[in-house]
């Protein structure tokens, strides 16, 4: 059964320009489209950079999760792929679809500049998102794609916090 992901909100597109431009998160998500895997087994398979773009497909929800228990009776999480389509339905204007692609075409260098940035306001206990808009002098368009964008920033109702699972 085809289950689709449906992007209603412009600012998705900064995550999704992310999920699959790497040979390893495409392989990734391929695996666990076929089957449930550990995190265990893909790291094995594809080191830190296999753990990290499943915890991202776990951040954006594209991954459903399940626990089972292994053979020495400790749980473990399993990650399966929830979707093999996306429905895209966007209508914006033209100023918000700007501060989106102002975030989604960074290279990679300087969004990790803001990221850094952005991690280090936030600190333990989070910090508001307006706060941190009109410290680095972006719009909350712009915010909101550079933490769904991140996978070590979220957000918490008005706050940013960093991504811990």
């Amino acid at each position: 059964m085809m289950q689709a992901k449906l992007i209603n909100d412009i600012t998705d597109l900064s995550w999704l320009s992310k999920a699959f431009d790497t040979d390893i998160k495409r392989k990734v998500f391929d695996e666990v489209s076929k089957d449930w895997k550990t995190m265990e087994e893909i790291e094995e398979k594809y080191g830190e950079d296999g753990k990290r773009a499943l915890k991202f497909f776990e951040k954006v929800k594209m991954v459903e999760t399940r626990w089972i228990m292994s053979e020495n009776g400790k749980a473990k999480k399993e990650y399966h792929a929830f979707y093999t389509a996306f429905h895209i339905n966007v209508m914006t204007s033209i100023d918000v679809i700007r501060d989106v692609f102002s975030i989604v075409l960074l290279d990679e260098e300087k969004f990790k500049e803001i990221e850094e940035k952005v991690y280090e306001m936030v600190g333990e206990e989070g910090e508001l998102s307006r706060e941190i808009e009109k410290e680095l002098s972006l719009s909350p368009i712009q915010m909101r794609c550079i933490v769904k964008r991140s996978d070590k920033l979220e957000y918490r109702g008005m706050k940013i916090e960093r991504y811990e699972q």
